[in-house]
């Protein structure tokens, strides 16, 4: 469960970012997480709320968008989505291009975890 040291990541930079800012309070959290990163975003939410108690945190809503994976084919130059099969937890996927089915590709989306911003008082 990676959940859990990612979380506290997140919690760390939100926290040390609210102090330098001398905010009371922690509203809300903007996160970005690319589905390629097998992150999942409810056992985050409930870290979040499980590890910022008694912290300028408690009680912050956490916004979390999942960024779909894209990628650039360096054999036919296709840009755009991608189609995988399988849970992400098990194994790694074979990402090929949709259009010539190469496996030599760039991934220029989707492997996000990052805070896009955040709202304190």
């Amino acid at each position: 469960m990676h959940e859990i040291s990612i979380a506290g990541a997140i919690v760390d930079a939100v926290i040390d970012t609210a102090k330098k800012n001398n905010a009371q309070k922690v509203e809300e959290v903007f996160i970005e997480i690319g589905e390629l990163t097998a992150l999942n975003t409810h056992q985050l939410k409930f870290i979040f709320d499980t590890i910022t108690r008694g912290t300028v945190a408690e009680g912050a809503k956490y916004n979390i968008k999942v960024i779909n994976p894209l990628i650039e084919c360096n054999r036919c130059h296709y840009e755009g989505r991608i189609e995988y099969f399988g849970k992400l937890h098990f194994f790694l996927p074979v990402i090929k291009c949709p259009a010539c089915n190469e496996t030599n590709v760039d991934v220029i989306a989707g492997r996000e975890c990052c805070i896009r911003k955040i709202k304190i008082s």
